[in-house]
């Protein structure tokens, strides 16, 4: 398995208003939704946490994943939270940035344009979200061997918002000059990161780049056999997933939300069961300075596919 050094780019990623009875109406509508507003005119806290999370999996194994975490924040916060599965990644952008969404967990590519955008506030990430890989698969009976291998085949990326599943191998793919609309013999989307180890199993296409620990998880779950795939290489290291908050929130409650995640410990057997259900050991507080890099890839390679130039 190869794992070259980072480009230089990538070097240092981790140092790196109305009046009257119309005003009465929009406080009384904005009081119902989300609770009393702080003095600077910063909303407390909502009625119910609104929580979206990426479509990167199936919808109904995502329900089962995040259920842990849903009722071990609704005790801890004291307050009901519900849990919405957009229908891709840029509805989830759309939910966040109509405020139909509180608190979501974006990946990196996601996450920077809901900053950009919308001053989205990160909150906490895993250990291993400062140093994510991507691996690229395919068949267990596949002749291919390396990238070089891959000239001319099908291959797919996840969703094109994704981070690991589109962004990061596309952009270490062209480190190594391989530009993929011209080098592959033809891309596609999957649109999942389970989708595609399956169709790279079922023979859809050559090749497929997929989130290194969804992969790993489906293996230990038996989701998909070890002797189905092979995994040719894995990128280096970057910053990946993120749980972060809508600005609007005063900074007591984005506190509260943000220490329930850094309080989970292993060592608590019902916060294990939430640790394990989001593969994670633990949570540290989110670094903004580790998406500076992200960010800056995320703008050159949407200019260049907007240019229908991927080389």
């Amino acid at each position: 398995m190869q794992t070259d050094n980072p480009a230089s780019k990538i070097t240092g990623f981790y140092r790196l208003a109305l009046a009257g009875i119309t005003a009465l109406a929009i406080g009384a509508l904005i009081y119902t939704i989300y609770g009393e507003n702080t003095e600077s005119g910063a909303i407390e806290a909502p009625r119910v946490l609104r929580i979206g999370v990426l479509p990167d999996q199936n919808p109904e194994i995502l329900k089962q994943r995040f259920e842990p975490i849903l009722k071990y924040l609704s005790e801890k916060l004291r307050l009901p939270c519900e849990l919405l599965v957009p229908e891709s990644y840029q509805d989830l952008l759309v939910l966040f940035h109509e405020r139909k969404i509180d608190l979501a967990y974006f990946g990196g590519y996601s996450y920077v344009k809901a900053r950009q955008d919308d001053r989205a506030i990160p909150l906490v990430m895993r250990r291993v979200d400062t140093r994510f890989t991507s691996l690229l698969i395919v068949n267990a009976s596949s002749p291919l061997q390396n990238l070089e291998s891959l000239e001319n085949r099908s291959f797919a990326f996840g969703s094109n918002l994704s981070t690991s599943g589109h962004l990061m191998p596309r952009y270490f793919l062209q480190q190594r000059n391989i530009a993929p609309e011209s080098f592959f013999g033809s891309v596609q989307y999957s649109g999942a990161h389970d989708k595609t180890a399956y169709w790279v199993r079922d023979g859809v296409v050559d090749a497929g780049a997929v989130n290194a620990t969804t992969l790993r998880s489906m293996l230990d779950k038996n989701l998909i056999g070890r002797n189905e795939i092979r995994i040719l290489w894995e990128t280096p290291p970057y910053a990946d997933y993120v749980w972060a908050i809508q600005p609007q929130f005063g900074e007591n409650f984005r506190a509260r939300v943000r220490d329930a995640f850094l309080q989970l410990s292993p060592e608590n057997a019902d916060h294990d069961i939430v640790l394990r259900s989001l593969n994670a050991i633990g949570y540290i507080p989110a670094d903004p300075d580790l998406f500076i890099p992200l960010a800056s890839i995320a703008r050159e390679t949407d200019a260049r596919l907007a240019a229908g130039n991927a080389n």
